[in-house]
């Protein structure tokens, strides 16, 4: 049998960004999947999102010692609420 230390680590620059990607993609398709299908409820949910995760990057740039704020995360978020407003009007159309 193969020693868990004897594998090779898997280095992914970044990972950070890709969970907050993925997150807020899941967050948007679910939310906007969740109430009527129309594309006000659509755009309401993808700007609560993005709102939300602004309001969570100064929250842990002002009130925590051990977190900083970071915009990168901001554009991560926005990118992955972007994917799931697409898939969203994608699923409304087919």
């Amino acid at each position: 049998m193969v020693s868990v230390n004897d594998l090779p680590s898997v280095s992914i620059q970044n990972k950070d960004k890709i969970t907050h990607a993925m997150f807020y993609f899941v967050f948007v398709f679910l939310w906007g999947n969740a109430f009527t299908k129309n594309s006000k409820t659509f755009f309401k949910v993808f700007v609560f999102a993005i709102l939300y995760g602004i309001i969570i990057e100064i929250f842990q740039g002002v009130f925590t010692e051990t977190r900083s704020a970071d915009f990168f995360d901001v554009l991560a978020n926005t990118f992955g609420a972007l994917l799931g407003l697409l898939l969203l009007f994608i699923k409304k159309i087919t």
